[in-house]
Order: structure tokens, then C-alpha cells, then sequence
């Protein structure tokens, strides 16, 4: 599997040429920037590395490149290339896409979701999994999988998607507000972009931001304390994810998205108000990270609460210029090519819970745990 990622300079990408280097895979990176500890990477992923371009990619030079060389598949994991355009393009060429968001620099998150379900791009010859990345990505396929299994395909009450990272430096002090994901991003996701809920009935509720909006807590929405050292009463922000509006619309039921981070850190975050720039916590060879990444989804039936979980623990077995978090990620984009590998799957674009094999190529690299709460014990 020879595979271009574009925009593969950041943590996700860097832990996706390790997740391709056990795979056996080859890679082409495009990125305007080399990690910090590129020449260690160089090493260790020689035979899978096979060209780094220092290059910001309009559509035009993304166009030349995957039409002068071949490629089994392309990963794009840009914050600004046109998400329907690089599909269509690559599905002329009879090459399939995945990405890790159908949301780019042009639209809203929720705008962006509304438009990929009310019209998807229209493509003929290849499969191309979108939003495949943790969440969105592996959380709607646990979601669906548990609708499916449990409630042997009724509708569901209510459906949480929950997220606690209690990464830390090592020294077990933050410098500021801290973020283990693209620090634009994330900061505008609680800053600037409109948060929003899908409620029952399918309507969307949104909220200027995620910042002043009231402050969430993981009581209540199906989380297991007894299996995960989420702190009940710990303070979490309502964010507005894509795959709340796909499974929200899919189920016409609630979807929410709640996300936490360490104590210290949220009080900085909150201290730091709208002028912050969070800082990118990323194994370094001077600065080692601690703490885990837990992301699950909460489906209600009635009384019952039924789960799924995944748990990421930042360690030295990380390469470096990553972190827990990415490496969810990552392994969210390689469980797409899996899934398209084993499956021949008709022309389409799909999301992940509606590509065959998706979970179990997802479980061949990252461990699902399953569970059942009732709602009086996570109160």
C-alpha cells in the first residue's frame, strides 16, 4: 500500500507513519513544515518514508502530484483544501480518499455537516471513507455498532459522545492552556466556532461558543466511573462535532459532544479567555507527557446506558512529535484503508458506520472496551 498524505506534518501524521510502517504501508508526506525531531524520524521509518515535499498545497499542485504518480490511496488531513474537490478529483483518477473531517476553512462545523448529509460528493469509481478520524470516525461506527447489537436497531433516547484528557508534561505543570491537537483548531473550537446540540427531533441548538457557554459535567451522560478515572464532578465544555449531526439525523434523536481536559488545564483555559493560544503538548526528546486520552460514546435506552470506550496513555512507546491523542486519530485514518483493502465495497462516499469491516479493522489496532451503566449509577 503506497499512500500520499497530505498535511502529514503535524501529530496525527506523525504517528500515522508509524501506524504505516507496522502495516507494512509506504508514504509520501506534503507539508509545509518537518517536525522538530525529523531526523530521528528519517530514521526510524526509513523504508516507509519515502519523500517529505516542503510544500503548502494549493488545489492545483494536489491535482499534479496524485495525477503524476501513483498511489493506492490518499490521506488528507488539511485544515484548507476543499474536502468535495480533492474526493471528486481522486475518484476520477479512480484513487480512494480519506479524511480525517469534512469541515475546511470555508465552513462552520455545523454548516459543513448539513451540507455532506443533505449532499454528498457525487463520485462513481471508487469507495472514500469521510470524517474518519477518532471523532468524528471511530465514535459514530461504536455508536452505530451498539444501536445495532443492543437496541437490535431502535432508535436510542439520547446518544453522548464523551472525552477526558488528563495529558500533563511530565513535570506535572502546564505553561498555559494546553491543547494535544492542532492549536488553531482546537482554540477556535472553544473560542470562536458556534457550539452546538442536536436535539430530539433532529433540531440543532446552537451556542455562540463553546467558552461562555454553561460548563458541562460527565455526571449523567452514561460515562463508567467505575472503569474510568473520569472525574465525576470535573468541569468539560459542550462542543460541536460532525458526528453529532450525522447520528443525530440518522436516529432522529439527542447527540451531544462533552470534552475535558486535566483540572489545571481547564482553569487555565478558561483563565486565558478569548486572546489564548494554546500550546501543543507533544512528546519531545527533552519533555516527556503523562496522562491518558479516554473517548467513548453513551447510548440510552430508557434506564440503561450502553458503551463503548477507547483509552490512549502518552508513553515513551509514542514516537515522538505526537501524543496519545493523535495516535487515536491516526489509527481512525488507517482502520479507513484497512476497510477498503478487505471489502470491496460499491462506489461511495461512506462515514464510518456505514463502511463494512470498519470496526474490526478498527479493533486490529486500537482495544474497544464495551460496557452497561444504568443511569442511577452515573449520577
Amino acid at each position: 500500500m503506497r499512500c500520499l498524505i497530505v498535511g502529514g506534518g503535524g501529530p496525527v501524521g506523525i504517528s500515522l507513519l508509524y501506524i504505516c510502517k507496522n502495516l507494512g504501508w509506504t508514504a509520501a508526506v506534503v507539508d509545509p513544515r518537518r517536525p522538530m525531531d525529523y531526523a530521528a524520524h528519517q530514521k526510524a521509518l526509513a523504508g516507509t518514508l519515502e519523500k517529505w515535499t516542503i510544500q503548502h498545497y494549493s488545489m492545483g499542485d494536489f491535482q499534479h502530484r496524485v495525477s503524476a504518480e501513483k498511489f493506492d490511496a490518499v490521506i488528507d488531513l488539511t485544515p484548507t483544501l476543499d474536502k468535495r474537490a480533492t474526493m471528486t478529483y481522486c475518484d476520477n483518477l479512480g484513487i480512494p480518499l480519506i479524511n480525517s473531517t469534512m469541515v475546511d476553512y470555508k465552513d462552520d462545523i455545523h454548516i459543513a455537516a448539513f451540507n455532506f448529509i443533505c449532499e454528498r460528493p457525487h463520485v462513481s469509481n471508487q469507495a472514500h471513507v469521510a470524517a474518519s478520524g477518532m471523532n468524528p470516525g471511530a465514535l459514530n461506527a461504536m455508536a452505530e455498532e451498539i444501536i445495532q447489537t443492543k437496541l437490535h436497531g431502535e432508535a436510542p433516547d439520547e446518544i453522548v459522545y464523551w472525552e477526558y484528557d488528563d495529558t500533563i508534561p511530565a513535570s506535572g505543570k502546564f505553561s498555559g492552556p494546553s491543547t494535544t491537537w492542532c492549536p488553531g483548531e482546537s482554540g477556535a473550537e472553544l473560542t470562536e466556532d458556534w457550539t452546538f446540540e442536536v436535539l430530539d427531533g433532529g433540531s440543532v441548538l446552537l451556542h455562540e461558543d463553546a467558552l461562555s457557554w454553561t460548563p458541562q459535567s460527565f455526571r449523567g451522560i452514561g460515562v463508567p466511573f467505575s472503569k474510568v478515572p473520569v472525574p465525576p464532578d470535573g468541569d468539560a465544555f459542550l462542543c460541536g462535532h460532525e458526528e453529532c449531526l450525522y447520528m443525530g439525523w440518522l436516529h432522529d434523536t439527542a447527540v451531544k459532544f462533552i470534552y475535558g481536559f486535566h483540572a489545571d488545564n481547564m482553569k487555565l483555559i478558561r483563565e486565558g479567555g478569548y486572546c489564548q493560544s494554546p500550546e501543543l503538548l507533544i512528546r519531545e526528546p527533552q519533555m516527556e507527557l503523562k496522562g491518558t486520552d479516554y473517548v467513548g460514546v453513551a447510548v440510552r435506552s430508557g434506564t440503561e446506558w450502553y458503551g463503548q470506550y477507547c483509552t490512549m496513555t502518552n508513553s515513551a512507546q509514542l514516537p515522538t512529535d505526537t501524543n496519545a491523542t493523535c495516535w487515536l486519530v491516526a489509527s481512525g485514518m488507517a482502520a479507513s484503508i484497512l476497510a477498503l483493502q478487505k471489502n470491496k465495497t460499491k462506489p461511495g462516499v461512506y462515514l464510518t458506520h456505514e463502511m463494512p469491516g470498519w470496526m474490526d479493522a478498527f479493533r486490529s489496532l486500537i482495544q474497544v472496551n464495551d460496557y452497561k451503566v444504568l443511569a442511577s449509577e452515573c449520577s
